[in-house]
């Protein structure tokens, strides 16, 4: 049992640590090829810190978002792994549930996230945000992180809550109570 349970535990921390990954790397390349007023990569290089801040905001939103979908799939494959799912289901249904959660909760959750920008920069017309912080305007990066940062704090909940009702969770069996 103590084996198994390492294992699992073992196997959980790895999946936590290669999405966390994949989340971040994948969130922060879909951010700097979805902005067509300026070469994002370009402008890090060049030390635009209003660019980063406001990549990073994005990224971080994106997988604040994004762990919504992360808990059910690591807690899919741990009872997978530690064999309570197993009896119904094999390793491959149970893993083809994970990437269900996975690609639909990215796509929600940068999609979610890149919406809420470009809305919030139409409503406000007053000042043309990308302009600014393609010029390096940190005051205006600064806000619109907060914006993005705000906005990915309200949806993670209802991220999390579409991608379980849309892709099926796995009956991992029933629980009995004995008096």
């Amino acid at each position: 049992m103590f084996w198994t349970r390492l294992v699992v535990s073992l196997a959980e921390f790895i999946l936590s640590l290669g999405l966390s990954i994949f989340v971040v790397f994948w969130s922060y390349k879909s951010f700097i090829h979805a902005n067509d007023t300026y070469d994002g990569e370009a402008e890090i290089r060049k030390g635009n810190t209003a660019v980063a801040i406001l990549i990073a905001a994005l990224t971080f939103s994106a997988a604040l978002v994004m762990r919504e979908t992360i808990y059910p799939v690591v807690s899919i494959l741990s009872l997978g792994l530690s064999g309570a799912g197993g009896e119904e289901h094999g390793l491959l249904t149970l893993m083809a549930y994970a990437a269900g959660h996975l690609v639909l909760g990215f796509l929600l959750s940068v999609g979610t996230v890149q919406v809420a920008l470009k809305t919030f920069t139409r409503i406000n017309r007053e000042l043309d945000e990308d302009a600014e912080i393609a010029r390096g305007n940190t005051a205006v990066a600064v806000i619109m992180a907060t914006v993005v940062i705000v906005v990915a704090m309200f949806m993670q909940q209802g991220v999390g809550s579409v991608t379980k009702s849309l892709i099926p969770q796995p009956k991992l069996g029933s629980l009995r109570m004995v008096d």
